[in-house]
């Protein structure tokens, strides 16, 4: 068992179920807020992007993937940045894991890895939290298929 190789493989699956939701998202949700406050659900996915670039830069490459939350509203260019970023993040990943610690994280990579994944759990959430709020019709097939991580 190579739990490095399922752990990199967990956080594709991890993108795959944000990119799930993000399919299922009607463009002219991504404006929608709670209440008309806090992020819309298209800066949820921008700051989902833009904290993996943070993370990356903090523990790896220093690189550059963050958007502007201008990009909130265009799916396709959300598709292309959290693609990209994920991609870095895995690379990332898999980087940390075969050095088995992080320079200038504590305590090591484990906590690292459940902290990005828990992260983005909680937008994730957020995003579904707006949809519920705002009385949007989004079939309950999405809902279950966040959880069902044996299809991704």
């Amino acid at each position: 068992m190579d739990f490095k190789a399922d752990l990199v493989d967990t956080w594709n699956i991890n993108n795959k179920v944000t990119l799930y939701l993000l399919d299922n998202i009607d463009p002219l949700w991504l404006l929608s807020k709670i209440n008309g406050k806090g992020k819309s659900i298209g800066e949820q996915f921008v700051h989902i992007n833009n904290m993996r670039s943070f993370w990356i830069g903090k523990v790896g490459e220093k690189i550059d993937l963050k958007i502007d939350k201008k990009h909130a509203t265009n799916k396709q260019q959300l598709v292309e940045a959290l693609s990209k970023s994920a991609q870095k993040m895995s690379e990332t990943l898999h980087q940390i894991f075969e050095q088995g610690r992080i320079k200038g994280y504590k305590p090591h990579p484990i906590a690292f890895f459940s902290q990005i994944i828990a992260h983005e759990s909680h937008h994730r959430g957020q995003i579904m939290a707006t949809i519920t709020r705002n009385n949007i019709e989004i079939s309950k097939s999405v809902n279950f298929g966040l959880w069902n991580w044996n299809n991704k």
